[in-house]
């Protein structure tokens, strides 16, 4: 059949013949065999190190969660125990101040009793009267 075609015809033809069965094979190697309604059939090289590359990538993002996970809890420990320090700092203070104003007030009451005393004059208020208005 071929035999009446000349040489100068045969041989290219079976350069692009050859080339077109190389691509084919490299194709298949590189990308496999992907058929529309079944799907991926043959896994070629790209697929194999593509799921290679994805293999580790969940137990690493769930790694990456947990550490993120207990770096924020541990900055939110530290701030929860830096506020409860200077919480019971200024209580500390709040506590002295209120009794330096308290023997404060007992000083401007004995003081001011004596000025009554030295006049000859007295204050009829029992203590649960001084008590309320101390208190308010």
């Amino acid at each position: 059949m071929f035999a009446n075609l000349s040489d100068i015809i045969k041989i290219p033809a079976a350069l692009l013949i050859g080339m077109a069965i190389s691509a084919i094979v490299l194709v298949f190697f590189y990308e496999g065999l992907h058929l529309p309604l079944i799907g991926q059939v043959i896994n070629g090289r790209v697929a194999n190190a593509a799921a290679a590359a994805r293999e580790g990538y969940v137990a690493l993002a769930e790694k990456t969660a947990a550490e993120a996970k207990a770096a924020e809890m541990e900055r939110q420990r530290n701030a929860a125990s830096l506020a409860l320090t200077e919480a019971a700092k200024r209580q500390a203070a709040d506590e002295l101040a209120q009794q330096a104003k308290d023997v404060e007030t007992d000083v401007a009451i004995a003081d001011f009793e004596k000025k009554l005393a030295a006049a000859n004059r007295q204050c009829l208020a029992d203590p649960a009267d001084v008590q309320f208005l101390q208190s308010h």
